[in-house]
């Protein structure tokens, strides 16, 4: 199997990108970053300091980011090395790690979400409809004055919508994976990191389905395997909400559903229904390609009326 085109993070995006006030992480966990400067670390560039030396190759700018926020799972001992970038994109970066063997995995993956992702973001209020804003510390803060600064976008604002797309991202992951639906099982978060279950093997990452040909039997028995992913979901409170072949992976004969930053709770967002028929539309239009024939529409109301509506007239 191939290994998928990877996208240089430097081909398209300016250092400046990683010139960002953050703030150092002591130990691997949630708290948002804040002062000192990336710049910093990059002209120091002496990784003798932590004992963390990536074998990954990258700029003296991403190699910085990479110190800084991969770095103190290196100090406590969850990943060993930085191997390679698995996927560049505007909201975050994959690098493939070294799990260390305590672990109890082979590999890791790190998904580091960029600081300034949310410039390059569209729309997401919808997605935070009905969602708990988490703070700084990891938990849920409510008040005038936190609203009022995601919706005027300060620095404060900005912080908050990071570290409640960033914690949405990883309590989903966590429900679901617990659940038994096919996600990566994550790890362990940190200011900008989550650290999950890793699909592939040294050399090669798991393409995303877009980029592979199935065989007949092989479509129809994922389309039904993502269906009954998708009312996995449902039964626990879950819409991925931006579900593609671009975001499902497929290793030896399995798939693995990823990327749920924007996943949204049907039971608080007015536009969950909505957001699972385009799911749910996504899904038909591309096993429409094999000859898998399904009405969208009609499945999307049957998973709805199932999972939703049923529960709701049983409370």
């Amino acid at each position: 199997m191939q290994s998928p085109q990877t996208i240089e993070l430097d081909e398209y995006l300016d250092e400046t990108e990683y010139d960002i006030p953050i703030r150092r992480t002591k130990r691997p966990k949630f708290k948002p970053h804040r002062s000192d400067v990336v710049a910093t670390l990059a002209e120091a560039g002496d990784d003798s300091q932590q004992g963390f030396n990536p074998t990954f190759t990258a700029s003296k700018h991403e190699r910085a980011w990479i110190l800084t926020y991969l770095g103190p799972f290196y100090e406590d001992q969850v990943i060993s090395d930085v191997l390679r970038q698995v996927k560049g994109g505007k909201e975050a970066n994959v690098y493939c790690c070294k799990a260390n063997p305590v672990i109890g995995v082979d590999l890791i993956a790190a998904k580091v979400y960029r600081p300034r992702m949310f410039r390059n973001l569209r729309n997401d209020a919808v997605y935070r409809k009905g969602r708990e804003t988490i703070g700084e510390e990891g938990k849920e803060v409510r008040g005038r004055r936190e609203k009022l600064a995601m919706k005027k976008k300060t620095d404060f604002g900005q912080v908050l919508r990071h570290t409640t797309w960033l914690a949405n991202e990883f309590e989903t992951l966590r429900r679901l994976h617990a659940a038994g639906a096919d996600v990566p099982k994550p790890f362990v978060q940190n200011d900008n990191v989550i650290l999950m279950e890793f699909l592939g093997d040294e050399k090669f990452s798991a393409p995303a389905l877009n980029q592979v040909r199935l065989n007949p039997r092989a479509a129809r028995s994922l389309f039904d395997r993502l269906l009954h992913n998708i009312a996995l979901m449902l039964a626990h409170d879950r819409v991925h909400a931006d579900l593609s072949a671009y975001n499902v992976l497929y290793w030896d004969g399995a798939a693995k559903i990823i990327d749920f930053p924007q996943a949204i709770d049907p039971y608080v967002n007015p536009e969950a229904l909505t957001l699972l028929g385009r799911d749910v539309e996504r899904v038909c239009q591309y096993f429409a390609r094999y000859g898998i024939e399904s009405d969208a529409a009609q499945l999307t109301r049957e998973l709805w009326d199932r999972h939703i509506l049923h529960r709701e007239a049983a409370r």
